[in-house]
């Protein structure tokens, strides 16, 4: 685990150096918030934080289901005309195929580029909305690796590429764009066919948080989950393949359901953002960025916990999409859902909660053509 450790490390690492530059801290609103203007993150230091996790995650072999992956890339042929003539149009991800047919074709035939142009995708995806809208990017960096988010780059690949690109486009979202949302949510389901479940999301996202409705919504997009599970089977044949944590623990691996420690972990979160509503409501309207980070972290701990007691293949998977605004929402609990005495212990014991987590679930070996295999 020494890799995965030194990228859980990486973060701190990075921040105390960040606190020696002497920058300055984001601009503070009267009411609290992080205003509009000029409140991105540094970009230095965005990159410093994210490109060594991006190394290790581009740079792996055969772990995970990447030797899955790999296989598929090295038989796509080289000649262009017969490797377009092999797309499967009416397959599981055609947007997928065609990305990687021009890759290969046209850029190069080597998997370790690829690996590496998808994994910079994926985390430049990631980074653009921690610098814009998180009130503590090095928190939200920590949280991305300590909650094992950054496996699903790793295994999984495919379905975070669409997950990291609805992620970065948050912003139509909160700006009430549905219709340019719903073009990316149907250009995401040519990639990963589950994407599509961002559509009914969205409208529990554009809710207000502990509104009635908005579990009438869960209800109902739990159903859809539910009784839409033999079509995603049916166009996704090797879909356990593509868990976040097919790999890191036998639990994952055997079809019991999703892990309910898991479950538990992702329900935390909402529970905090419930217990300290009132003191989360001003910034609302300020931040409208926030009541959608309740929301989404909301609907991933019902999508876990429904997990719990089905298979565990379909809907294990589904809540990645909302819970990486965990990522913003944590840190805004801690900021301003707490005064200064308290904050510092529930920071503690959330950290903690994580350490935990990071241990259970983070894979026991890595490897790559430059390391080999590492324990």
């Amino acid at each position: 685990m020494i890799i995965y450790w030194s990228m859980l490390l990486w973060v701190p690492f990075i921040y105390i150096i960040y606190s020696a530059s002497g920058k300055k801290k984001k601009p503070i609103t009267s009411q609290g918030t992080v205003t509009e203007d000029n409140t991105k993150f540094s970009l230095l230091f965005s990159i410093l934080v994210f490109a060594y996790i991006t190394f290790w995650i581009g740079m792996r072999g055969n772990i995970m289901d990447t030797g899955t992956y790999i296989g598929g890339f090295n038989s796509i042929p080289d000649d262009f005309s017969k490797a377009w003539s092999q797309i499967d149009w009416e397959g599981k991800s055609p947007g997928w195929d065609i990305f990687n047919v021009f890759f290969k074709c046209l850029v190069s035939d080597d998997y370790t580029w690829w690996l590496m142009t998808i994994a910079i995708i994926s985390m430049v995806c990631i980074v653009i909305p921690l610098r814009k809208y998180s009130v503590d990017f090095f928190f939200s960096a920590f949280i991305f690796v300590a909650l094992t988010t950054f496996t699903w780059p790793m295994n999984g690949m495919r379905q975070f590429v669409a997950v990291a690109v609805l992620f970065a486009c948050c912003g139509f979202i909160k700006d009430s764009k549905f219709l340019k949302f719903a073009i990316v949510v149907l250009l995401m389901s040519t990639v990963h066919v589950t994407a599509i479940l961002m559509l009914p999301i969205y409208f529990v996202a554009k809710s207000k948080p502990w509104q009635m409705r908005i579990f009438f919504f869960i209800i109902a997009i739990i159903l859809i989950c539910v009784f839409a599970e033999p079509l995603f089977d049916s166009l996704d044949e090797n879909v356990l393949s593509d868990t976040a944590y097919a790999g890191a623990t036998e639990q994952f691996d055997n079809d019991d359901g999703v892990n309910p420690l898991r479950a538990l972990f992702a329900a935390v979160f909402p529970v905090l953002a419930f217990i300290r509503r009132k003191s989360l409501e001003e910034y609302y309207e300020s931040d409208p960025l926030l009541p959608i980070a309740v929301n989404m972290s909301l609907v991933s701990a019902a999508l876990n916990v429904v997990g719990i007691f089905t298979s565990g293949i379909l809907i294990g998977r589904l809540p990645i999409y909302c819970s990486v605004y965990n990522m913003l929402l944590i840190p805004y609990i801690l900021n301003y859902g707490f005064n200064k005495k308290d904050r510092t212990f529930v920071r503690l014991g959330i950290v903690a909660m994580m350490m935990v987590m990071f241990w259970m679930e983070c894979p026991r070996t890595y490897h790559s053509e430059l390391t080999g295999w590492v324990n």
